[in-house]
C-alpha cells in the first residue's frame, strides 16, 4: 500500500510583504530623526567653537600687546633713565675680588 500525497501548488508571493515596508519606513524615519539631531549638534558646537576662536584671537592680540610693552619697559634708554632718578651712576672704576 502506497500513500500518495498532493500538494497544492502555490505561485510566490512577488514583492515584498507588508511587515518589510513598516520596518523599512520606520527606520528611515529614526535615521531621519537621527540627523536632524546629528546636525543640531553640529551647529551648536560650532557656535561654541567660533566663541572660542574669536577669545583665543583676543586672548593672543593682548598677549602680543603685553610683550611690546615688556620690550619697552626693558629696553636699555629706559632702564638708563629710570636707575638715575633712583639715584644709580654710572661704574667709574671696576674692581674685581678673587
Amino acid at each position: 500500500m502506497t500513500i500518495i500525497k498532493k500538494f497544492e501548488t502555490t505561485e510566490p508571493k512577488k514583492g515584498f510583504s507588508k511587515r518589510y515596508i513598516v520596518l523599512s519606513i520606520v527606520c528611515l524615519f529614526v535615521l531621519m530623526l537621527v540627523e536632524i539631531w546629528a546636525g543640531n549638534n553640529v551647529v551648536a558646537y560650532g557656535e561654541k567653537f567660533d566663541k572660542l576662536s574669536s577669545i583665543a584671537k583676543t586672548l593672543h592680540l593682548e598677549n602680543q600687546i603685553l610683550e611690546n610693552e615688556i620690550a619697552k619697559y626693558e629696553s636699555l634708554n629706559n632702564v638708563a633713565s629710570k636707575s638715575a632718578e633712583l639715584g644709580f651712576s654710572q661704574a667709574e672704576s671696576i674692581q674685581y675680588i678673587r
